[in-house]
């Protein structure tokens, strides 16, 4: 028997050769067997789903999600300046600068440039609001902004599944309460939903580059126009053509994990591979089900497939070398295949 111990992962890969003869015959059968496992007994506790702590609403359009420390620094300035407490505003502003600062150590020239603008926006805000000059709410949603774009650019770069794992359901519940809002003709309702599922969009391309980023960029922008021609005067021409955005954004959502799943394995990074794969499993299903029934059948085995090696994945469960390589590919396929009817 032989044990191979990849380096930089906790992975063995395990071959197993066995012959044997029976006495008198001449014969002899040959048994090979290839399993790799992470090493790891029992199963793991299983990443909790999450909804925001809040939202912030800046200029009664963009719709960013609290949950991270800027965002929640950004939504507590935000209410002490509704409130006309600008010293505290100016507290949780300055707070933010720091964290902002704290991000520009392992970012590339032009994020940290990101970065420097944001907290001399930030700081410059924080003084006016220290010395009781007139801010104007406009001025203060643009900052605000800006420091969200820029966290976003930078921090979520780097997260773990931890952080980004238990958001994965918050688009699509957002699509099917704008489905369900724009059903019952509240198209205020439907619009701020689609906004609030763009959010998460924007969450993901951050994460993304190439192809994939520009596939969830385009979906965004798709998304706010949706919201726009929403209101006030409805320029929606059908519920078929909202749920054919739902889908598009879905499934560039599939693919963006997808690719992720892809890069982790090759890292041997086993759990957010596993991650990732149930991630786009789920991401998959959803734009099939807006497609209809016959698109949903048609990758109901994948999906199936992908979640069982997923589970395996970051359970530290068995499986045989190759077999997850072949999933991550098959996931694709599928991806593309459903991106062609749709």
């Amino acid at each position: 028997m032989k044990t191979i111990i990849l380096s930089g992962s906790s992975i063995a890969l395990i071959f197993v050769g066995a012959a044997f003869g029976q006495s008198g015959s001449g014969e002899r059968t040959a048994a090979k067997t290839a399993v790799a496992t992470t090493g790891h007994s029992g199963s793991k506790p299983e990443i909790a789903p999450k909804t925001p702590e809040g939202w912030i609403v800046v200029q009664d359009r963009d719709y960013i999600p609290v949950i991270d420390g800027v965002s929640r620094k950004l939504e507590s300035a935000r209410k002490a300046f509704m409130m006309k407490d600008p010293a505290a505003a100016a507290t949780d502003v300055r707070a933010t600068a720091e964290l902002l600062s704290k991000q520009t150590s392992s970012t590339s020239r032009g994020l940290k440039e990101n970065i420097d603008v944001a907290m001399k926006q930030l700081n410059a805000l924080s003084t006016d609001l220290d010395s009781k000059k007139t801010v104007g709410v406009k001025r203060f949603d643009a900052v605000i902004a800006t420091a969200y774009r820029a966290d976003l650019a930078t921090d979520w770069l780097v997260v773990d599944e931890s952080s980004w794992y238990p958001y994965i359901d918050e688009p699509n519940r957002h699509f099917r309460n704008a489905h369900e809002a724009f059903v019952a003709k509240d198209y205020d309702k439907a619009a701020e939903e689609i906004r609030k599922g763009e959010a998460f969009v924007h969450l993901e391309a951050s994460r993304a580059s190439g192809d994939v980023k520009q596939s969830l960029d385009s979906s965004a922008q798709e998304l706010e126009k949706l919201s726009l021609d929403m209101a006030p005067n409805w320029r929606v021409k059908s519920i078929v053509e909202m749920d054919q955005s739902w889908g598009r954004a879905d499934r560039a959502l599939a693919q963006s994990h997808q690719v992720q799943a892809k890069e982790d394995w090759q890292k041997k990074e086993t759990a957010k591979a596993g991650y990732e794969m149930k991630a786009a499993a789920l991401n998959l299903e959803e734009s099939a089900d807006w497609a209809g029934r016959e698109a949903k059948t048609g990758v109901s085995a994948v999906v199936r497939d992908t979640r069982l090696m997923a589970g395996k994945l970051t359970a530290g469960g068995e499986y045989a070398v190759g077999e997850v390589d072949k999933g991550i590919d098959d996931l694709g396929h599928a991806i593309s295949g459903l991106g062609q009817k749709n």
